[in-house]
């Protein structure tokens, strides 16, 4: 099997993983928070946790990916996220004290987010390697779309499982999948891990350093912005969802859940369809500015949802922001691995989705900062609004970098 394609499929199945697991507590809120005796808008918490572990490693990862390799940091990663899954589905047995319940829960979600987050880091290093500079919006956008298939999946079989045989044991099922994936990529390692330096120190210092990296490179600059609100939106349309139309539109959470599920699966052909525009007719970062446009329009209408509302609107803005604030990841991630010099893809990478995990930080702290005291409508354009925002900063940058191509010609 040629090494790229075997790359794409290795690295789209860790994706898909990740995500499934790292969605399966949010789906499953309103559950859990019966089981808790908590409310389900703490599901709020439950991502600030979980954002808060993952932006270190996000930022810190890339050394251990040059010492380890990219399938030993992943099969870690599996390692974490059963082990979290395992946490949170002992925090709702009987029986319980609260408050250790809810320590559990956190230090689950602290797991899981360290095992998901290294996943992109680390398959980036790898698709970086192999594939083709014309082709990597494409490849990279493929790779991608395991993370709306996790979310569907987290949505559409997660959920009614555990309807079935009851959320703790749902989640036990998940961290058993994560497991597999953990000994299925063990056949990869001999190709994808012979570059890696057992002699790469681990220092925390290095952290500051991808930071400062990203921040000093203009073009590394725009994509870490771009991640903070996209990724921010992004959370807040995966953790939220369920949550919201089962609270304020009276679905079932099965409903709610088959609507997340089914809205994000559009992603996955949304994903591959952007990475054929920017391999082909549109510059990426054009690409960017135009979806940050839509997504955030579609944000403000999602927060003037009301039970009067149809359930075929809903799906149509749900499904507009599976297509934009869900499909941009190949797109972007293709443009840092373009930016980032040989050997530092994983962690430049790193760094500029660090600010992504921050925006998941921010964004749940903004969100509830406008819902509690205003309501939704408020809190959905508090996320939107910076979309918008990016929009003007990735279209005005596009319009200047293509002026200044034309004066270099001219010239």
């Amino acid at each position: 099997m040629p090494l790229l394609l075997l790359a794409v499929i290795a690295m789209l199945i860790q994706q898909t993983m990740a995500t499934v697991a790292k969605t399966a507590i949010p789906v499953l809120f309103p559950a859990i928070a019966h089981d808790l005796g908590i409310p389900s808008e703490a599901v709020l918490g439950y991502t600030w946790a979980f954002a808060c572990v993952g932006m270190v490693v996000m930022a810190g990862c890339g050394t251990f990916i040059m010492r380890y390799g990219a399938i030993r940091v992943s099969q870690a990663g599996g390692l974490l996220m059963a082990a979290g899954l395992g946490l949170a589905a002992l925090a709702g047995f009987d029986g319980l004290d609260f408050w250790i319940g809810a320590a559990t829960l956190i230090l689950g979600a602290m797991l899981i987010g360290t095992g998901a987050t290294s996943a992109t880091p680390a398959s980036s290093e790898i698709l970086a390697r192999y594939a083709p500079t014309k082709m990597a919006p494409l490849i990279f956008s493929i790779k991608q779309t395991g993370v709306p298939a996790g979310i569907a999946i987290a949505g559409t079989l997660v959920l009614p499982l555990s309807v079935w045989i009851g959320w703790q044991h749902a989640v036990l099922v998940v961290a058993g999948f994560c497991l597999l994936i953990v000994l299925g990529l063990m056949p990869c390692r001999r190709a994808f891990d012979r570059n890696r330096r057992p002699e790469q120190k681990l220092a925390f210092a290095d952290l500051g350093e991808t930071i400062r990296a990203v921040l000093q490179d203009s073009a590394l600059r725009g994509m870490a912005l771009a991640a903070f609100v996209f990724v921010g939106l992004q959370s807040i349309f995966t953790n939220f969802t369920v949550v919201y139309l089962y609270e304020e539109l009276n679905y079932s959470a099965v409903e709610a859940g088959a609507v997340l599920g089914l809205t994000t699966l559009v992603a996955v052909p949304a994903r591959i369809f952007w990475g054929i525009i920017a391999s082909t007719l549109v510059p990426a970062r054009l690409l960017l500015g135009i979806l940050a446009a839509v997504m955030g329009v579609a944000a403000g209408a999602m927060g003037a949802f009301t039970p009067g509302w149809s359930q075929w609107q809903v799906i149509l803005v749900c499904i507009i922001i599976s297509m934009t604030a869900l499909s941009w990841h190949g797109v972007l991630l293709s443009e840092v691995a373009r930016a980032a010099p040989d050997g530092a893809v994983g962690r430049l990478t790193g760094g500029v989705l660090a600010f992504g995990t921050a925006g998941q930080i921010a964004s749940p702290l903004l969100f509830g900062a406008l819902y509690f005291p205003f309501g939704y409508q408020a809190a959905y354009l508090a996320v939107g609004l910076p979309a918008l925002a990016v929009a003007v900063v990735m279209l005005r940058g596009e319009r200047i970098f293509t002026s200044a191509d034309q004066n270099s010609e001219s010239g």
